[in-house]
């Protein structure tokens, strides 16, 4: 797989263990001491998905529904440590949060663990659900209306969220738009919540400007007089309906939930009329077109996943200085299996340049705190400066290899110019052989008429034409012992029958 990483010195955002004011206690007491407290429906077993669209989707009324039967999966799978194995979960940075904004560039990993210690944190981790968790999530049958499912013009769900809170963490007081509903369900821990009817407000003599709840403004009111509101908790598998223009806030309580904001469905004219709903079957939200996703992707990260793995999750306790960071990445079989020879400029880019590149927080050594200090604001460039790491490391791995091809080729042509002088000297020996024969066969009978030579000159034994005949002779001679019985003739020098 292709990978990535540059390094860069950044600052780091460290998260607030400290406990923080109860601003939901004091806002909670407030309410209950002037506001009208009113008691909320609860559905023990869901209803059908075209009577929940008619009567409930449609009604500026909060409700709760109980799906644990059908959420089950994901409250087992959705626990702190569940969710800490998943190796792409403690590196999940939502790409719409603004890192300029400290609340929204959160290390997922520290919530899960600040849950797992029950620490109370400033703000919650509240990030578009990514699409990779999404396939287990299960589509909730009381949604199960092929029209809001695939819809055909605008999408009937806006976005699903992942609520992280630990401890007493508070769920901001938010005013939810009067365009959409919210459907809030719990998978881990007993959130608690209140709703304000934001469109129900007392009018005194003095002013009759409506006011706009948030936090700011009910820590400002003393009194609530004539304000409808909901107190109440929920329970694992348990959601809760916000409509239109009410208000949410909350004590998450070391909780896990899901949050779908919904688009608002309008109620007929008519009360006879009623909406349709052909019912579709069992899917997961995966399947869903939602107006916003996040387009986060495991491969951006990948790299960062990968050396995570030596940290051994979820007990994170190991830790490595530099050598024995590349120890551990040298017994790596991922890369003993491709690096032929460990050279000095290998062991360096290992050693010092990889290691200082993932040991974010400069205490020389690669632990879990050096995900801590991770940040979607400086994600991109930490995976960066690792692939530009691997990418050296890639080349000299291809340089080794191309090192090893050159002297295995070497050593081909060596074999095949070896067979070659081989063959040819088997060759000069058969002509040699033909030779000797020949010699051994004729006798020597020095011409009157020419000039003494060499004795151990051939010439002197043929003329141009014998030469040719002796040859050829001697070619035959050599195919008959090959391909034929020999023939006794001792007064016979010469054959020329053949």
């Amino acid at each position: 797989m292709s990978y990535i990483l540059l390094f860069l010195l950044f600052g780091s955002i460290t998260l607030s263990f400290t406990e923080i004011s109860a601003n939901f206690e004091r806002i909670k007491e407030r309410l209950e001491s002037s506001g009208k407290q009113i008691s909320i429906v609860g559905y023990s077993q869901p209803p059908e998905a075209a009577s929940y669209l008619n009567h409930d989707l449609t009604q500026n009324v909060p409700h709760k529904v109980n799906l644990t039967k059908e959420i089950t999966k994901s409250i087992r799978e959705w626990t702190p440590r569940l969710l800490a194995l998943d190796p792409t979960c403690p590196y999940y940075f939502s790409k719409l949060t603004d890192p300029l904004i400290p609340e929204q560039d959160r290390n997922l990993l520290s919530y899960l663990l600040a849950i797992e210690s029950n620490k109370t944190l400033e703000y919650p981790f509240i990030s578009i659900l990514p699409d990779s968790y999404r396939n287990a999530v299960p589509l909730l049958s009381i949604f199960r209306c092929h029209h809001l499912v695939y819809p055909t013009s605008d999408s009937f769900f806006h976005n699903v969220e992942l609520i992280i809170g630990p401890g007493k963490t508070e769920l901001p007081f938010e005013q939810q738009s009067n365009m959409y509903s919210q459907l809030f369900c719990s998978l881990y821990g007993w959130p608690q919540v209140v709703l304000v009817d934001q469109s129900k407000q007392s009018t005194t003599t003095t002013t009759t400007t409506t006011t706009t709840f948030n936090k700011e403004s009910f820590l400002s009111q003393e009194k609530f007089n004539g304000i409808d509101f909901i107190s109440t908790n929920l329970a694992p598998g348990t959601c809760l309906y916000v409509p239109p223009e009410w208000v949410i806030g909350g004590e998450l309580n070391n909780s896990i939930s899901l949050s779908y904001t919904l688009k608002k469905i309008e109620k007929p004219a008519s009360d006879e009329e009623t909406l349709s709903c052909t019912k579709t079957g069992k899917t997961t939200i995966d399947n869903i077109d939602f107006d916003i996703t996040d387009q986060f992707n495991i491969t951006e990260i990948g790299l960062v996943v990968y050396f995570y793995q030596y940290l051994n999750p979820p007990l994170f306790d190991r830790q490595y200085t530099a050598q024995e960071f590349f120890q551990n990445f040298q017994s790596d079989r991922n890369i003993s299996q491709l690096v032929m020879k460990w050279t000095p400029a290998l062991i360096d880019l290992i050693n010092n340049t990889l290691f200082q590149r993932l040991d974010l927080n400069k205490d020389n050594k690669f632990s879990v705190d050096d995900y801590f200090e991770i940040k979607r604001s400086n994600l991109i460039n930490l995976q960066e400066s690792v692939l530009d790491v691997l990418e050296k490391l890639r080349v000299i791995i291809v340089e080794q290899y191309q090192e090893l091809n050159e002297t295995i080729s070497k050593f081909s042509q060596q074999v095949r110019d070896s067979a070659s002088q081989e063959k040819l000297g088997e060759q000069n020996a058969e002509v040699k052989e033909t030779i000797d024969k020949v010699n051994k066969k004729k006798t020597k009978r020095p011409s009157s008429t020419k000039q003494r030579v060499r004795e151990d000159d051939a010439s002197v034994l043929f003329d141009d034409k014998q030469d040719e005949e002796i040859i050829s002779n001697g070619d035959q001679e050599q195919e008959e012992e090959i391909t034929a019985e020999p023939v006794d003739n001792d007064t016979e020098l010469h054959r020329t029958d053949l």
